[in-house]
This record gives C-alpha cells, structure tokens and sequence, in this order.
C-alpha cells in the first residue's frame, strides 16, 4: 500500500514535469508584438476621375519598418487636387497582407503623420506628430476613434523645392483611446517621403526672354535703365543684364519692370495685367542697401516691400499686391554694392492674403548687380 502511494506520488511529479519541458520548447508568442511589415505603398487616389492616380512605395529588406528600408518611388501630386491616401502593408517574406490584420485589429492602430508645413491646403499646418495640425481621417474603429487606413488631401500650389511626408503607424493595444497620440504604443512603420506638388499641366508659365527694369527718380531727373534678356526664352536661368542697376544716394524711385516675348513680339506686362490676380513679383536685395524699404526684401520674408499696384480680381477680397510699380528709396551717401532680385510667381487659385513667394511656378528669376553711389 505504501510502495503503491510512492508509485502515484512520483507518476504526478513526472507528468507536471513533462508538461513544463513542453511549455518551454513551445513558447506562447508575446502580447503587443510589432506587425512584421517590410513593404509600404501609398496610393493617392485623386476625387476627380481626370486626374491621374499617384503610387509611392517604401521596402524595407530587413522587415523592420522603422530603420534601414529605402523609398524607392517618392511622391508626386499635382498642385489644387484633391487625393484619398490608402496604404497597402505587406510582409513579403511571409507573402501576408498586414493591411487586414491592421483592419481587424483597428482598435489597437492608428496612423499619425507629418508634412512640410503647408505643403497641403487642407490640411493645413504641419500634421499630427508633434501635435502641429489636425489630418482629415475617413475611417474610424468600434469605438468611433480614427483609424487612418483611408484619409483625405488636398495638394497646395506647385513649390520648386522637395518637400517631406511622415507616415508613422503606431500599434496600442489597451492604450488606444481618446487622448493618446503619436507617442503612445509601440511602432510598426515609420516613414519619410520626398513629396512634390508639381504644376497643373494645363497650366504653363508665361513665355519671357526680356525683362526691363525702369528706375524713375520721383523728384524728376534721367531715368536708370537695365534690360535682361534669356536667349532661351526661359526667364529663370540663362539671361543677362546689360549692366549693373546704378542709383543715386539718398534719391526715391519708382521702378516700373516690362516683360517681353520678342519671339512672337509680344508685350507679356499687358498679359500681367490682365491676370493680376494670378501674379505678383517678390525681391530680395543686399539687406539694408535701401533705406526704405528696410530689410532684405520679401523673398524668405525678410523684409518688406512697397508696392504702388493692386489687383482687380484677388482671390481673398481686392486689395493684393502686383509689382509691376514699386517705389524703392536708396540709402545715405556711402557708396554701396550688392544684388537685387526679381521674382515673378504665377499662382493661379493660389494667390490670397497669406501666399509668399515659394507659392505657385516660376516665370522670372533674375538677380541684378546694384551699385549705390
């Protein structure tokens, strides 16, 4: 009876032994664990059908989706259009889509992003990492918080320089809620793409291979004259002036600019006018060269300037800037050298109270020797 007992006793301890050596050669995967994601596409359908759709892709060789990956189509939308953003996440090893388990599990995911401020008309700012703006989110999980498989954009007008779009999708299991953010849970992607707004096709720059710049003394003596001209008619690159602009110490002037195509023999300034409120001229020059204005100019928005025109038909209300006549007043007596520029931006629908020069394309861009004497 007692042998029996210690038989029984010592069949137990070997069964829940056996049961532990099977628990630790089988481990229970753990909790929260970070989807495997090693590719990325954003597709940007546009609202309107005529539109062309815009694909982006990122892969990431060693799946992690944070670090060592490698965009290998940035960016590209075209400027005032209207886009849906919709991701496919795949783990290519594994040949998975982790869009449907990001789906099924979306009360444990959100998407957070970050863009060049501004690079959007809506939205505005600089996105929600970091907290600097709001995204328009199109889906939402059961309890009636975003998601961000699907959201809305709309492009800004057309910048010449690349700008940044941040995708960060973050996993938040038992966190999720009406107050976390960017900074809560784990990490699943984390993402930078280069991202153009390029130029409505239907819409071209005007046509400029000569540029003059009248300096009128407004007290009454000989006006100053400097003509550019760009043999390739571009108005951005190749031209040159005939000389350096030569201005009298302490003397006020209205500088009136001209634009020409003498290809056609066409006076472009009429056309300026006539679509005034889808340009304006921005300058910069050598800071404090003009006691007034002061500064360096407008361009990076350094300074001001002072314009003597106004459009007829602006997009926010009558009142903005042109530049075709402005009024410079050089400074003291000390002679002085530098360089002024001259920028011309076309923003069709763009133009408003709060456009600055990087806004719209680029029909001229030229820079000037400036002597003060």
């Amino acid at each position: 009876m007692k042998i029996s007992k210690l038989l029984l006793l010592l069949l137990l301890i070997g069964s829940i032994v056996s049961c532990s050596d099977d628990d630790d050669d089988d481990p229970t995967p753990p909790d929260n664990e970070e989807e495997f994601i090693d590719e990325v596409i954003l597709t940007f359908t546009p609202t309107l059908s005529s539109k062309e759709v815009v694909t982006a892709r990122w892969f990431d060789a060693d799946g992690d989706g944070v670090g060592s990956g490698e965009v290998t189509q940035g960016i590209a939308l075209e400027e005032n259009v209207e886009y849906i953003l919709t991701f496919t996440l795949n783990n290519t090893i594994a040949n998975e889509n982790v869009t449907l388990e990001i789906a099924d599990e979306d009360d444990e995911h959100q998407f957070f992003f970050s863009f060049t401020e501004n690079i959007f008309s809506d939205p505005t700012g600089a996105g929600n990492i970091d907290n600097d703006g709001m995204i328009n989110y199109n889906d939402e999980d059961d309890n009636g918080l975003p998601v961000g498989l699907s959201t809305t954009w709309t492009a800004g007008g057309h910048t010449d320089a690349t700008g940044l779009f941040t995708v960060l999708l973050k996993h938040q299991p038992g966190l999720k809620d009406a107050t976390s953010d960017w900074s809560t849970g784990g990490t699943d992607i984390d993402i930078t793409f280069p991202i153009d707004i390029e130029e409505d096709a239907n819409i071209e720059e005007e046509f400029i291979d000569e540029v003059v710049l009248t300096f009128s003394p407004t007290g009454g003596g000989d006006d100053v004259v400097v003509t550019w001209f760009d043999p390739d008619g571009e108005g951005a690159n190749d031209g040159a002036p005939d000389g350096p602009i030569n201005l009298a110490a302490d003397t006020e002037y209205d500088l009136a600019i001209t634009l020409a195509n003498t290809v056609e023999e066409e006076d472009v300034t009429a056309e300026i006018l006539e679509e005034d409120d889808e340009h304006q001229f921005f300058f910069s020059f050598t800071a404090d060269i003009f006691g007034d204005p002061t500064g360096a100019g407008n361009i990076d928005n350094d300074g001001m300037v002072n314009y003597n025109d106004e459009d007829s038909d602006a997009q926010d209300g009558s009142g903005l800037p042109v530049g075709l006549s402005t009024r410079w007043t050089t400074g003291s007596a000390t002679a002085s050298t530098g360089n002024f520029t001259v920028l011309l931006k076309h923003q069709p629908g763009q133009k408003s109270a709060t456009s600055d020069w990087s806004t719209g394309g680029t029909d001229v861009d030229i820079t000037f020797d400036i002597n003060i004497n």
